[in-house]
């Protein structure tokens, strides 16, 4: 079995090949903030990639569900670190992911942020207890609104389909959102969760279907979970019981779910149960599901994540990693790769990512290399996918670009 530090190497030497061999005309060789443009194509699925390549340092998305691309595709963000994963900055890039300049360091304003779903200029971040409206172009802050003596819950602030609404949730658990631009007519509820149950106060957010709010629960032991869609007046739109604790699932434009459930293996040596991918409209109904793969040929995964593209409603992609510890002796997929599906059942292949995850920094690096998961983010129009490896021995941002779906 290949070790981290064997795969590692490997990845170092892929990269080689693609900065000698692979690199186009109309790459861009010459480093902008440290980041030269790779252009290559997977050599497993045909898919058009972007390294953004930065030896000195890591870069990554913003988590899987945070569109990392403006109003109209002309700007992209992402977070750089020295290789320590200290010193974060938030990075302004252009669409295709030409490094435009340094925006702030996180002492200044948090990066789980988000765009205005109007103003290609505009993003929402905030610090402490005060959330921002930020200008790109001018690098102008301006305060919204303070909610001293609360802090603000670490999910970051998210806007409603129509972007006329913010939502933010304040250190006293409550759900709090306003009208923009002027943040008036606050809407405020809280949840509830059953005892011994607790929330990831992290992830709630609006999902980008009319008001609708993502959030969820679930006891330590897993024995309680639940998915719970609220209303922004507080009211329950529908609770999906058993399922979503974890988190890693995403909702539609249109509301439906896509979520997955894991492989189980069975003791004794026994036929496990599949992994498979579902979709379940937002009601409850029509639970299927859209991919399955058998429990024996999904033993080197670690885990996933899925992502529903903000203005589609008929396909969305799950991006799949090993662990570094457990790479298997020959590929066989699924393993690395993004995978499209389509909410009529049929699915493929887009590309592999050459990436895995480890607990263990590794050539100088300290610390979990939890950004080495490829957390695959589509732009809204599903025109281009943001996604992380460390194929090259440091964490890089890559753009997957979809000539057709």
């Amino acid at each position: 079995m290949w070790t981290f530090s064997a795969a590692l190497g490997i990845g170092l030497v892929w990269a080689g090949l693609l900065l000698a061999q692979e690199a186009r005309p109309g790459a861009e060789g010459a480093p902008a903030g440290g980041t030269s443009l790779v252009d290559y194509v997977d050599p497993t699925y045909g898919g058009k990639i972007r390294q953004l390549l930065k030896p000195d340092g890591h870069e990554h998305n913003l988590y899987y569900y945070r569109d990392p691309w403006n109003a109209d595709g002309s700007f992209m963000v992402a977070v750089q670190s020295d290789l320590q994963q200290k010193n974060w900055r938030v990075a302004l890039y252009d669409g295709e992911g030409r490094f435009i300049r340094e925006l702030f360091s996180i002492d200044k304003f948090d990066w789980r942020l988000c765009w205005d779903r109007k103003d290609p200029a505009i993003l929402y971040t905030w610090r402490g207890s005060e959330l921002y409206r930020y200008n790109v172009t001018t690098g102008n802050a301006e305060l919204l609104k303070s909610f001293a003596p609360l802090g603000l819950k670490p999910n970051g602030p998210s806007l409603n389909q129509d972007g006329d609404r913010i939502l933010i949730v304040t250190s006293d658990g409550a759900f709090r959102s306003y009208r923009l631009p002027d943040m008036v007519e606050e809407r405020t509820f809280k949840l509830t969760a059953p005892p011994g149950c607790h929330v990831d106060w992290g992830k709630p957010r609006y999902i980008g279907c009319r008001n609708y709010i993502d959030t969820a629960y679930r006891a330590t032991d897993l024995s309680q979970q639940a998915i719970v869609v609220y209303d922004d007046t507080g009211a329950v739109v529908h609770k999906f019981e058993g399922k979503g604790g974890g988190g890693h699932y995403d909702l539609s434009c249109e509301g439906e779910l896509a979520y997955f459930k894991m492989p189980v293996r069975q003791r004794g040596g026994g036929a496990g149960t599949p992994l498979e991918i579902r979709v379940v409209n937002l009601d409850g109904s029509d639970d299927r599901v859209l991919f399955s793969v058998s429990e024996d040929k999904t033993r080197y995964l670690q885990n996933l994540h899925v992502n529903w593209p903000d203005k589609v409603s008929d396909w969305f992609v799950a991006s799949f990693f090993p662990s570094a510890g457990n790479l298997p002796p020959k590929y066989e997929p699924p393993l690395d790769e993004i995978l499209l599906l389509k909410t009529d059942g049929t699915h493929r292949y887009l590309a592999r990512t050459g990436t895995a995850h480890s607990r263990a920094g590794g050539r100088g690096q300290t610390g979990d290399m939890f950004w080495a998961q490829p957390l695959a983010s589509p732009s809204s129009d599903g025109r281009r996918i943001l996604f992380n490896s460390i194929r090259s021995g440091t964490i890089d941002l890559h753009i997957l670009f979809l000539s057709s779906h």
